[in-house]
């Protein structure tokens, strides 16, 4: 996903997470990353700093599941956060894992709650 240019390194610290999270709690808004190193070259990363490794969504047009139970359901790409795949000591998230591991095991039917969509 790094080489293809869907996923990037990202070095913000915590802090300026917890910053983004707490204006954003200022705004009424919900807390989402604010893509600061999403088009950022890694040359310009903080000396010491291990990044994580988020993908790269798309900021046009909507993302569209044909789910079983509530029929379509569509996304405006512009709500979706850029999250985090691997963590800074390379550890895949639960984002990840669970889809690499459905997709090994040929699952094709997920039962999981609504905010898994």
């Amino acid at each position: 996903l790094l080489r293809q240019g869907k996923a990037y390194r990202c070095y913000a610290t915590s802090q300026e997470l917890e910053e983004m999270r707490e204006q954003a709690r200022l705004e009424g808004r919900p807390p989402r990353y604010d893509g600061r190193w999403r088009d950022r070259d890694p040359s310009e990363a903080p000396a010491g700093v291990a990044p994580v490794i988020r993908l790269k969504t798309p900021h046009d047009g909507e993302t569209v599941i044909e789910d079983a139970v509530q029929g379509r359901v569509a996304f405006p790409n512009k709500d979706i956060d850029d999250f985090v795949l691997l963590r800074s000591d390379g550890t895949p998230t639960f984002m990840l894992a669970v889809v690499v591991d459905d997709h090994d095991m040929g699952v094709t039917q997920i039962i999981r709650g609504d905010d898994h969509l």
